[in-house]
């Protein structure tokens, strides 16, 4: 939230009567706005029967560092299919643990760009936004700069703090790293930092490059992590349940429950996360729609996540206010709110419902064709085996 300064009036210089007023600014952008499950204290807040308290919730911090030169184009593709189903896997852990998933996109020296940055996120659908963007190309030698997308992991990425928290790395590519060149510490200095500060680098190599799996294994080893090797385009392979139409409906009209608050710009930015669901494939819609409803949150642009936050609906400028609202008396703006929670608090129960029996089917399915060793699997198993650390169960 942020402050006015404190003003301060000396109403004499002999006899100093000084009054201070805090004025406090009850106005917080989507961006600043902490939806339900990361705030436990908010007086005004509204808490779902399905949230826990963030201070009762583990958290798990997770940047993927991915190689994004000419050979990585189907790993690229297979993770912008894959990541919801990723999220989704995660978000089924008991308790619960509290999401948040950085990207770096790293190439080599000489190329478009040597990496790319995405901070932590609990908000999914701007992480997958950002990963839409990525596409693939330069690389020409077989060694890549792998040492600063994994710098940039270690060192610019706004990691958690305490004892609760889960931090990884998923390192995904298919070269051994330039530790020749002079920029950036090299990889195995980089792995006995991440060891000291207790982040686990997990290595996931794309095909069967010998110099790529001497590093990779060398670096995993070093934190303690894990080394997995798959199929050069990634081993993605989709799987459609007799659920995914109804779900993909489902989650076209939970994005319609989505108001939109705050600046223009956030409005643009919301726009462009709602039309892609709206363009989503079946079965990554449907994996969608089962994440949001189990954390019980759309997008940080979300009036009704920002409600559940603390947002005062009386502090806010008409001209923030979804487009909908900024004509409706306070009375009006107020049954608008509690018709979209009812409408999504429904599809929620829906969408739980179809979604255990699409789970059922998966599960069904992969006993069925054995263990798999595509990307989103080998992330999803990792993970599960990590996260026992936490308390978290799958």
């Amino acid at each position: 939230m942020r402050h006015r300064p404190m003003e301060v009036f000396a109403a004499s210089a002999i006899a100093v009567c000084c009054l201070a007023l805090a004025i406090h600014s009850t106005i917080r952008s989507p961006a600043e706005v902490v939806p339900a499950p990361e705030v436990a204290t908010a007086p005004t807040k509204v808490q779902s029967p399905l949230q826990a308290p963030a201070a009762a919730r583990p958290r798990i911090d997770v940047v993927f560092v991915l190689d994004t030169t000419g050979s990585m184009s189907g790993l690229i593709e297979g993770a912008k299919q894959k990541i919801w189903a990723i999220a989704n896997r995660l978000a089924s852990g008991e308790p619960r643990p509290d999401l948040r998933i950085g990207l770096v996109a790293y190439r080599d020296l000489g190329d478009d760009y040597v990496t790319k940055r995405f901070d932590f996120s609990s908000d999914m659908d701007a992480v997958y936004a950002e990963l839409l963007g990525y596409e693939v190309g330069g690389g020409g030698d077989h060694a890549e700069h792998v040492g600063r997308g994994l710098e940039d992991a270690l060192d610019r990425m706004q990691w958690s703090d305490g004892d609760k928290v889960l931090k990884l790395v998923f390192l995904v590519g298919d070269a051994p790293p330039h530790d020749d060149y002079q920029d950036s510490p090299t990889t195995a200095e980089l792995a006995r930092r991440a060891a000291q500060r207790g982040i686990l680098v997990n290595t996931v190599q794309c095909g069967v490059s010998p110099e790529a799996e001497t590093a990779w294994r060398a670096i995993a080893a070093a934190t303690n992590g894990e080394y997995s090797q798959i199929a050069q385009n990634g081993g993605v392979v989709a799987v459609a349940t007799p659920y995914d139409g109804r779900l993909q409906e489902l989650n076209n009209q939970l994005s319609a429950t989505v108001l939109t608050w705050g600046s223009h710009g956030d409005k643009l930015n919301a726009q462009v996360k709602l039309g892609n669901r709206m363009a989503m494939s079946a079965s990554a819609a449907a994996e969608a729609a089962s994440y949001s409803a189990k954390i019980g949150r759309m997008n940080s642009e979300d009036l009704l996540g920002a409600l559940d936050g603390g947002q005062a609906l009386t502090d806010i400028p008409s001209d923030q206010l979804p487009d909908v609202m900024q004509t409706m008396s306070p009375a009006q703006q107020a049954a608008h709110v509690a018709d979209m929670r009812r409408q999504r608090s429904a599809l929620n129960e829906q969408i739980r419902e179809l979604s255990a029996q699409r789970d059922a089917f998966l599960r069904d399915a992969e006993e069925a064709a054995g263990a798999g060793d595509g990307f989103d699997a080998t992330v999803t198993d990792t993970l599960r085996r990590q996260a026992g650390a936490l308390g978290v169960a799958y």
